[in-house]
């Protein structure tokens, strides 16, 4: 699924993105398992983290804003269970940065 559909929608005020559900249904199986984007997502949703070492594909403000809007929405969702919000936020950081990350907690 090209990355167009992954940041394609709005994210929702209170949490969400609008088409998160069809997000969760196109999800490559290869983020539904153990996967080391899915936990670094993961951890960014259970203990924060800082995200200053991030490595981005893209060097456009406007895309990077607008693609971590939708990760943000989506961590923030209370309309998917977590095991597909985890999937789904994986394959979002898998085609917003160029590696996996560090995980660096907030308070480093």
């Amino acid at each position: 699924m090209p990355q167009e559909l992954l940041f394609s929608r709005s994210p929702e005020p209170l949490g969400g993105i609008t088409n998160e559900d069809e997000l969760a249904e196109a999800c490559p199986k290869e983020f539904q398992q153990d996967n080391l984007w899915s936990d670094y997502a993961s951890k960014l949703f259970f203990l924060g983290g800082n995200i200053k070492n991030w490595k981005w594909k893209s060097e456009d403000k406007q895309v990077k804003n607008r693609q971590f809007a939708c990760f943000r929405g989506l961590l923030g969702t209370f309309g998917l269970p977590h095991e597909n919000k985890e999937a789904v936020a994986g394959w979002m950081l898998s085609e917003m940065l160029t590696e996996v990350p560090e995980h660096i907690t907030s308070r480093e």
